[in-house]
């Protein structure tokens, strides 16, 4: 684990994985992601676009609303932005999605998840190596991926897109809502329903986000007995 609020980056990591954040990074930590990514070194993203909280008192089981979804802000997506790859405020739903078996003490049958896309073999991009073997994926609750193509070819960096949705899919944007049982069906092919890319490979030589930008300060907390005080250092 990094624990980027207590620690620098370790200079033996050779990747950086960034897992589902929920929390905003401070410009200190974002610094030394961008200066991570600078040094030549690897860096997995897996971000959501929205924070899931249960609301206060809530009880699924008795009847409750289901959780809410915020949209999040981690402070990541400037930096991706300037990386050249942006992810939608979405979520992705998909008519070739994952079929949920109902029990028969509740009818039986399948119930479509229609957040859990499954991406077919042809959806795939076999073309890197660590690809070649994948023949089918089920994505959750993710988001498209826009990559700006004006931007990557200004900084000169090679962008590969990995696997998408069905040309079956459509965007649940606002009141979002994954419960299974209170979904509305897909909405008809001539709605504009489309493929979406879910997942990118950026390569090449990245600029710096801070370039040209003051170097962000380091906030420590140091404890003492009976007292706490926040200490800033120079880096």
């Amino acid at each position: 684990d990094v624990k980027l609020k207590e620690n620098r980056i370790p200079e033996g990591i050779q990747c950086l994985v960034i897992g589902r954040p929920t929390e905003k990074f401070d410009d200190f930590a974002l610094y030394e992601i961008d200066q991570f990514l600078m040094k030549g070194r690897n860096l997995a993203v897996f971000l959501d676009p929205f924070k899931e909280t249960m609301p206060q008192g809530q009880n699924m089981m008795f009847g409750g609303q289901g959780p809410a979804y915020l949209p999040l802000d981690t402070g990541l997506e400037k930096l991706l932005t300037h990386y050249g790859v942006r992810i939608r405020k979405s979520i992705v739903m998909d008519e070739e999605c994952f079929k949920q078996s109902i029990g028969q003490e509740m009818g039986g049958g399948e119930r479509p998840i229609f957040f859990a896309p499954v991406i077919q073999n042809e959806n795939i991009t076999h073309d890197l190596d660590f690809m070649k073997n994948i023949k089918g994926l089920v994505a959750l609750k993710a988001a498209p991926v826009d990559v700006d193509a004006q931007r990557v070819e200004q900084i000169g960096v090679k962008a590969h897109r990995l696997f998408s949705s069905s040309k079956k899919s459509w965007e649940m944007k606002d009141n979002i809502n994954l419960n299974p049982m209170m979904m509305a069906p897909p909405p008809a092919a001539s709605e504009g329903r489309q493929s979406y890319a879910l997942a990118y490979l950026l390569e090449g030589t990245f600029p710096s986000y801070f370039e040209g930008k003051p170097i962000p300060e380091r906030t420590l907390k140091k404890e003492e007995p009976g007292k706490t005080d926040e200490i800033e250092e120079e880096e």
